[in-house]
C-alpha cells in the first residue's frame, strides 16, 4: 500500500458489567464520532439479563459477546480475537468516546506512516494515548518511579529522558498485531495488565508510546476506583516491574535490586498507616507475590494459550 494512500481501521471494544445505563451513553457517544470505527463490539460480563435485553432491543447489528466470568483483562483478550481493525481502542461502561477522537488518532497514525513506516519503520511500532476528563480532573499518563508508584512530583530531567510507559487505557489506540504478540496478562490485578503490557511492548518490542493531549474521551465520575494499596494491587505491582527489569530489558541486578527494596518499602507503609498489623497485609502481599513468581512458568503456558486464543478467529455474532 503506498503511504498517501494508509488509512488505519479502528476496531471500538466495549467491555461491560451490570451497568445497561452506562453502556447506552458509550455506544451514543461511539455513533457521534467525527470518524465511525471499522467495527463496533461489545462483550458482556454481566450477571443479570438487562444488558443483553438492551442490546437486542436497541442495538441489534452490534455484536455482543458473551463475557469469560474472569475480570476485565479476560474480556479485552476476547474482543481482541474478535477485532478486525488495523488498531484497537478498549473502552468499558464508564467511559463515552470524545467526537473527535477517532479523526485525530487516525490523523496521527497516516502521518507517522508516511514520514517513519515507509521509509522501513515497523508498522505496529507505535502506539498512541490521548487523556481522559473525569469529574473535572483531567487523566495524564503517569510515569513510574523505580518502585513502580506513580511520580506525584513532575518527572526530573532524567525521569522525562526515559521513554513513556504509561497510557490512560480508555483513551489509548493500539496496533491490533502488537496485542496479538503481547495479550492482557490475565493474572494481574488493579489494572497492572495494562502496566505490564506496555512495558512489554517498550522495552521488549521497541515500541514508542506518544502522547496525543488534544484527543480526550470523558470518564464517569462514578466509575470504580481501582483497588490500589490492596495486597493483590501492591504483589501485581512487584510482579509487574521485575518482569520489566529481569524479562523486558534484560537487567537481572535492577530486578534483585528493586526486590531487596520494594518489600522493605511495602513494609514499611504498612507499618506507618497501621502500627504492628500491617504485618499481616504485609505477609499477604509477600505471599501472594511468591504466588506470582512460583506460577511463572505456568503463567507462560498460559501466555501462550491466550496468545493462541487471540489469533484464532472467532465466529461472528
Amino acid at each position: 500500500m503506498q503511504a498517501s494512500t494508509f488509512l488505519p481501521s479502528f476496531s471500538v471494544c466495549v467491555s461491560t458489567r451490570d451497568h445497561p445505563d452506562g453502556l447506552r451513553r458509550t455506544l451514543q457517544s461511539i455513533a457521534a464520532s467525527t470518524m465511525p470505527p471499522h467495527q463496533l463490539i461489545v462483550c458482556d460480563d454481566s450477571s443479570h439479563d438487562a444488558t443483553r435485553a438492551l442490546m437486542r432491543d436497541a442495538y441489534p447489528d452490534i455484536p455482543c459477546l458473551d463475557g469469560p466470568r474472569r475480570g476485565a483483562a479476560a474480556s479485552r483478550n476476547r474482543l481482541l480475537r474478535a477485532a478486525t481493525g488495523t488498531h484497537v481502542l478498549f473502552l468499558d461502561d464508564h467511559a463515552t468516546l470524545g467526537p473527535t477522537f477517532l479523526q485525530q488518532m487516525g490523523e496521527r497514525l497516516a502521518d507517522d506512516f508516511i514520514y517513519r513506516v515507509a521509509a522501513g519503520g515497523n508498522a505496529d511500532a507505535l502506539v498512541l494515548t490521548g487523556t481522559a476528563i473525569c469529574a473535572g480532573e483531567c487523566l495524564r499518563p503517569q510515569r513510574e518511579d523505580f518502585l513502580g508508584q506513580p511520580l506525584r512530583q513532575p518527572p526530573r530531567r532524567a525521569a522525562r529522558a526515559r521513554p513513556l510507559c504509561a497510557v490512560v487505557l480508555s483513551s489509548t489506540v493500539f496496533p491490533r498485531a502488537l496485542l496479538e504478540r503481547l495479550p492482557f496478562d490475565e493474572w494481574l490485578d488493579a489494572d497492572y495488565d495494562v502496566a505490564d503490557l506496555t512495558g512489554r511492548a517498550v522495552y521488549g518490542c521497541g515500541c514508542r508510546i506518544e502522547l496525543i493531549p488534544s484527543a480526550v474521551n470523558q470518564l464517569d465520575a462514578q466509575r470504580p476506583p481501582p483497588c490500589a494499596g490492596s495486597p493483590a494491587a501492591d504483589a501485581a505491582r512487584m510482579v509487574t516491574m521485575l518482569h520489566r527489569y529481569g524479562r523486558s530489558q534484560h537487567r537481572h541486578d535492577k530486578a534483585a535490586l528493586f526486590l531487596m527494596l520494594a518489600l522493605p518499602h511495602n513494609l514499611g507503609q504498612h507499618l506507618h498507616r497501621s502500627g504492628w498489623r500491617g504485618v499481616a497485609p504485609f505477609w499477604a502481599t509477600t505471599r501472594l507475590l511468591w504466588q506470582h513468581l512460583r506460577l511463572a512458568p505456568g503463567q507462560e503456558g498460559s501466555a501462550e494459550r491466550a496468545r493462541a486464543e487471540v489469533a484464532a478467529p472467532m465466529p461472528r455474532t
